[in-house]
């Protein structure tokens, strides 16, 4: 081990200080002056290059590619319109941006699967929340967008009732009819100032005054009570669903309006049958 070093300090010596040349030692003398601990410092060496190796190329192999399901926003989109449970709604939200989770949601509600709309039915809700929870625009926009209540010189009553029944019926806004086939009716209770319009309700549409009778429902049926506005920009709207005389339930909707437009930002059940 001296007589390695002696050499190496020979040969810098001649490099920095202009002296006669010294040549590199060969590689079997330098074999040749190396002990044991030499020979550790080398396996050293070598295992600690070859580890770095190993770890350059796993942390490499951690990012995403091209080719993996989530690796660009139009991948992603298409492998959950496959299976909409792929991915968590906060991450379907993080990784599509409000844009895309809007084609999304637009697109689970126009599939009439059964085995789709079963798994499709708890995504789409955490979905709406999630982007309910976002006060920002694109966001917001996003949520009018879809619950078609961007045309800010409709009365505020239309949007509003809209936007309830594209909440709980999704975009079709169509409640499935009675094995008779009778189709189902939405009844509107309203203030009589309240301007009338059209919901694009799949079906029959009556409108009724607070306290004014209604016939004995002969098929499914949705009612609205009147709108209870807190103020100019919240307000709150019961939706009762009967898909049959037995079974139904009622929803308490809380909706905000956020830059001139109207959202649903939180949802309460009143009673389930």
């Amino acid at each position: 081990m001296d007589a390695l070093v002696e050499q190496i300090r020979q040969f810098f010596a001649g490099l920095f200080e202009g002296g006669e040349q010294v040549n590199f030692p060969a590689p079997a003398r330098i074999v040749d002056a190396m002990d044991p601990v030499a020979w550790t410092l080398v396996a050293l060496l070598g295992a600690a290059l070859v580890v770095g190796i190993v770890f350059s190329l796993s942390t490499r192999r951690s990012f995403l590619r091209p080719d993996e399901p989530e690796a660009t926003p139009d991948v992603t989109l298409a492998r959950l319109k496959q299976d909409p449970e792929r991915l968590p709604p906060v991450a379907i939200v993080s990784r599509l941006g409000a844009d895309a989770t809007l084609e999304l949601l637009e697109y689970g509600d126009q599939i009439a699967n059964r085995e789709w709309r079963y798994r499709w039915g708890r995504v789409r809700e955490e979905l709406l929340g999630l982007l309910a929870q976002q006060n920002a625009f694109g966001p917001t926009y996003a949520l009018a967008r879809y619950y078609r209540s961007v045309d800010a010189q409709e009365p505020d009553t239309l949007r509003i009732r809209r936007t309830a029944l594209i909440h709980k019926l999704g975009q079709p806004r169509r409640l499935e009819p009675e094995p008779g086939g009778a189709p189902a009716e939405l009844r509107i209770r309203c203030h009589p100032a309240e301007v009338h319009g059209d919901l694009g309700f799949d079906g029959p549409v009556l409108w009724l005054l607070p306290d004014e009778p209604a016939p004995v429902p002969t098929s499914p049926v949705i009612e609205m009570e009147p709108i209870e506005f807190r103020t100019l920009q919240d307000c709150e709207l019961r939706v009762h669903i009967r898909r049959s005389p037995m079974v139904g339930g009622g929803f308490r909707l809380h909706m905000a309006r956020r830059r001139g437009q109207w959202v649903v930002v939180d949802e309460e059940i009143d009673w389930v049958s």
